[in-house]
């Protein structure tokens, strides 16, 4: 197991001016800063299909966000409550949840959950529907919610109908049109996120058909980003955070393409990473541990299962497991200093908060340099979080395997 760095470690003034709290006008105006070989240069986004090796191949997600936020009005007392549907109860898959068309159960948060004093909520939708939602359980400041409707209407369509986007918290706005727009990706297809993957935001079509023609290859993954996303580092020993889990469709196709395609993998966001260094653990654990093999990888197993597992094996296996489809699979998987990437070689990324896991990730990326990146973006007017700018990072040889 690695020496575990202080949250501490990964602090920085964050002026409130360096955050974007709103998209701009087109996707790819954003500006671009790309790290390679210890250098930092200044770009737009518009120049990335120019900036990637000829032999590359991308990998995006191609989850949608769901309207995860629900107002509902208590009359008695006049006050509005809202419920943020964070995740899928343990051992349920969010995609089929979304999918149900009966009664349903998340977790979730509840803003004003002292004004819920009864069983049971009701919120009526035009003449469509009636949602009624009844507090069932209450763990760690969350809650499960029970959710049931009158309509031939899946689960993600009631939210579709009454929800709202769930833009970031520190977002302190209402949601407005542009952002049922801005905050989903142009990847954007199996509904059961409820954050977006920010790093393909300032992807366009226009980009991608210009990536296609210098001969690139792209990937569709999914893993659906949770609310725990956006939960900081309370715990100055990072032994006792308890990493967020996330859902993972692991299909064939994409093992087929990590077999075929050995080098230049650069992953669209964070969530990306996750996703195929999850996938690789995921195989070793297969292949260390087949008797006791459940498609969990817990938040320390890729620091303490065996370190040598050749590449090709895990793929071989994943293969021989997924002969009968896709996979829904969980990872806690956290990415900390020192972590040696076994798949990814380099990656988008936008900027992150102070003292987050998803800094943490960076760190392992290109080590201390980030802090060097992050100064420079700061000096140079980037602009910072979800709506901000982008970064391209190439990975530092001593961060892969």
């Amino acid at each position: 197991m690695l020496p575990l760095p202080s949250p501490e470690d990964f602090n920085y003034d964050l002026p409130e001016n360096k955050i974007a709290f709103e998209p701009l006008k087109e996707r790819d105006a954003s500006k671009l800063l790309m790290y390679r070989d210890g250098k930092i240069s200044d770009h737009v986004f518009t120049d990335v299909p120019d900036l990637l090796p000829e032999d590359s191949t991308i990998f995006f997600n191609e989850t949608r966000v769901v309207m995860a936020r629900i107002h509902a009005h208590i009359p008695v007392k006049n006050r509005i409550i809202e419920i943020f549907c964070l995740e899928a109860p343990h051992g349920q898959s969010v995609e089929q949840i979304m999918q149900q068309k009966d009664n349903v159960v998340f977790r979730c948060l509840v803003g004003g959950a002292r004004h819920w004093k009864s069983e049971t909520l009701e919120i009526q939708y035009q003449t469509s529907f009636t949602l009624r939602l009844e507090m069932l359980e209450r763990e760690e400041g969350t809650f499960l919610i029970g959710f049931s409707w009158d309509a031939d209407l899946s689960f993600a369509e009631i939210l579709d109908a009454l929800g709202k986007v769930p833009l970031p918290p520190y977002i302190r706005r209402d949601a407005n049109e542009s952002d049922f727009d801005r905050y989903q990706s142009i990847f954007a297809q199996t509904k059961g996120s409820v954050a977006a993957p920010t790093a393909s935001l300032h992807f366009t079509e226009n980009i991608m058909q210009r990536i296609h023609d210098r001969g690139i290859q792209s990937q569709a993954l999914t893993l659906h980003v949770g609310g725990g996303t956006f939960l900081p580092v309370k715990e100055n020993d990072l032994s006792k955070h308890r990493m967020h889990s996330e859902e993972m469709v692991i299909s064939s196709e994409v093992i087929r393409t990590l077999q075929n395609r050995m080098n230049n993998r650069i992953a669209v966001g964070t969530t990306s990473i996750r996703f195929l260094e999850s996938l690789y653990w995921l195989g070793v654990k297969a292949i260390h541990q087949p008797e006791s093999f459940n498609w969990n990888l817990e938040q320390w197993d890729a620091y303490e299962l065996p370190q040598n597992t050749p590449e090709n094996m895990v793929w071989l296996k994943l293969e021989e497991l997924l002969s009968h489809g896709h996979i829904y699979a969980k990872t806690s998987l956290m990415i900390i200093p020192g972590y040696t990437y076994r798949v990814v070689h380099a990656m988008f990324t936008n900027f992150h908060q102070p003292k987050s896991t998803l800094l943490m990730l960076v760190s392992g990326c290109i080590g201390e340099d980030w802090r060097s990146v992050y100064h420079h973006a700061l000096k140079n007017n980037y602009r910072f979080l979800s709506y901000g700018d982008s970064n391209l990072y190439f990975f530092n040889k001593a961060q892969q395997a």
